[in-house]
Parts: structure tokens; sequence; C-alpha cells
């Protein structure tokens, strides 16, 4: 535990106190989970309106409840009778390690130190594929316009510090979640120089799976192999320059190919997994790490590469694409599954 929760935590018996002596203002926590960050926030019973956003650095913490009650140490006066976190790997299991990040969750302890309140979890992308839900025209970038069909299956993509994926679609009972690890599926190089990338992140890796292109790290991984095959020197050290170089036109060419390779890439993955999963209803694409360059991921080959399926491709060219500019996506969604409960009881399709 950090010193610095060990320094605040006395607050929390305070304002969960039972006694009846303290009026408290009810509220649902709800918790947006990645291999980075852990953000939260709060709601009020029914509303959708969050409060106290605040974004936390997973490494400051040991675990995912010495976060929690970070979080929740400097706010007084309110009493938490719910709450709501979105995580990545397997939430399904009673115990389970995230994929990207050094915590072990285990639900039993994150459950006592909130006091025994209800506490649901899902996918971290399952809330992003929610928040989709939400969004209006002016939250998002058309990439490609296609042909709307609103209520048919969509897919929601967006890589990070992983590559998230979640299909959505309408049943009798509201929206349902189709959750998988698709960013763990194989990378299937298209050229040649892909072929000598991914021979080279075999010898690195062993099973190379789409993420270890598609991501932050990803982005490291595929500077990394341009400058070997191209017998250069690495200049850049961290994902956060290379895209910066190729921003700002330092011209640096290999962090330019990085970038524009990074952005063929996602199109051929998602126009594969658009194929997959029937994603007549769009394709969504929520990531922080693409508007870092949003002006040249508009401007690449993503699309090209999203539709070339060959005889497929004139179903590819009727998808929509939209890129997502809210923020907070998956937070938004852990706010409609706190309001939206009907997914823990059951529906119809």
């Amino acid at each position: 535990m950090s010193t610095i929760l060990a320094k605040k935590t006395y607050t929390w018996s305070v304002f969960l106190t039972e006694t009846g002596t303290i009026s408290s203002k009810l509220y649902n926590l709800v918790g947006d989970i990645g291999a980075t960050n852990a953000r939260f926030a709060l709601v009020s019973p029914g509303s959708s309106e969050m409060e106290n956003i605040q974004s936390l650095k997973c490494t400051d913490f040991e675990d995912i409840q010495s976060a929690i009650l970070f979080y929740l140490s400097d706010l007084t006066g309110i009493e938490i009778q719910s709450a709501c976190f979105a995580t990545a790997g397997t939430v399904h299991l009673d115990v389970f390690k995230l994929a990207n990040n050094h915590w072990v969750i285990s639900k039993k302890d994150v459950k006592s130190a909130l006091k025994g309140v209800d506490v649901q979890w899902i996918n971290d992308f399952t809330a992003q594929a929610f928040a989709t839900t939400t969004l209006e025209d002016s939250d998002v970038i058309v990439i490609n316009k296609g042909i709307v069909e609103s209520e048919k299956l969509r897919l929601v993509i967006g890589p990070g510090t992983g590559l998230g994926v979640c299909g959505l679609i309408m049943s009798t009972s509201g929206w349902l979640p189709i959750a998988g690890e698709g960013g763990h599926s194989d990378f299937a190089p298209n050229t040649s120089l892909e072929f000598e990338i991914l021979t080279l992140l075999t010898k690195k890796f062993g099973h190379v799976a789409v993420e270890r292109i598609l991501s932050g790290p990803g982005i490291m991984n595929l500077y990394e192999a341009l400058c070997h095959i191209n017998g250069k020197e690495m200049v850049h050290q961290s994902p956060a320059d290379i895209t910066a170089s190729a921003v700002n036109g330092d011209n640096d060419p290999l962090a330019d190919e990085t970038v524009q390779m990074f952005c063929k890439i996602f199109g051929s993955v998602a126009g594969s997994m658009a194929l997959t999963v029937g994603a007549l209803g769009g394709v969504y694409i929520t990531s922080d790490l693409v508007r870092n360059f949003l002006d040249i991921f508009v401007a690449s080959d993503f699309q090209k590469s999203f539709e070339n399926k060959g005889r497929l491709k004139p179903v590819l060219e009727d998808i929509p694409v939209y890129l997502s500019k809210k923020k907070n996506m998956g937070l938004i969604g852990t706010v409609y599954q706190t309001n939206n409960q009907w997914i823990q009881k059951g529906f119809k399709i």
C-alpha cells in the first residue's frame, strides 16, 4: 500500500459509517480500470451525470482496492450504495489478473473494501461499446459514411495499452454486448514488409497477437522492427515520441512510416473483424491513442485497408466507420450498465 494511501484512508470510516449519526448523500461508484490508468467517478442514483472524475496511475497502487480507497479518501458526507467497474481481463472469474497490468483482482476483496455493497463487473470494452449508444453526431468523426443500419450489430474497437474489441447487438431488452479478446488474435501480414515484421516479432514474443502492433507498446514494436529492417539506430524511445515526431513533421521517415503502417494494419484488422461479426451497424473506434495523431489517421490508408477484402470489398464499403471524440467512454459505459441492470437479470433476443 502506498504511503500516501496509508495517510489518507482514515476518512473512509467516516463517510461510510452505518451509525446513522451522519446524513450522507447516496452515490453509485463507477470505475474504468485500464492497463495504465484507473478512472473513477460518482453518479447519483438514476442519474447519468458523473461527478468528481479522477484518473489514477495503476503503477502507484498495489491493487485495485488501494486505488479505490485512495479515490474515496478525499470525499466526505457521501455513502456508496453500489459500484460498477469495467476492467480488462477475464471478469467472469472471481479472481483474475489484468493482461497488461500487475494487478490481480479479487472480487471478494473489493467488495469487502467497499463494506459489502453490490459490485458489478464488466469487460472494459463492453463499457466502451455501451458508451457508443450515447454518442451524438457531434461526438464522432465520420471515417466512412456507408449505409446506416443503426439497429444491426456494431463493432467497437480501440488500441490503447492493448487492443480492445467488443460487439454490440440490439435485443428485445436493449443492447446486448458480445465481449471477447480480439486483441489477442493472430497478426496476419499482407505485404512482404509485414512478413518481415512478423518474423522479427515472432523471435521476440513467440505468438504475435495483433495488439503487439495495434497498441501503444505496439507502436514501439513496429518502430523497432522498421529500424532493424532499415539498418537504422532507434532515435525514439517511447510511443509518444514516435507519434509526436510524425505529427510535428520532424523529418523522421521511420517515425512517419511507423504511424502510417499502424493505421494501415489497423484498417486491415478492423475490416477482418467487421466481416467476422457482420458489423453492418457500423464500426466505432474509441481510442485516446489514435486521437494523439488524429489528422494523420483521418488522412491515412486506414479506410482503404479496411475495404481491401477482395470479393467482399462492396460489403466493407457499405459499413459506416466512426471515430469517437468523446472522453471517458469507459466510465460512460459503466454508468449505462449501472442504470440498465437488465443484463444481470436475463434478456430475450
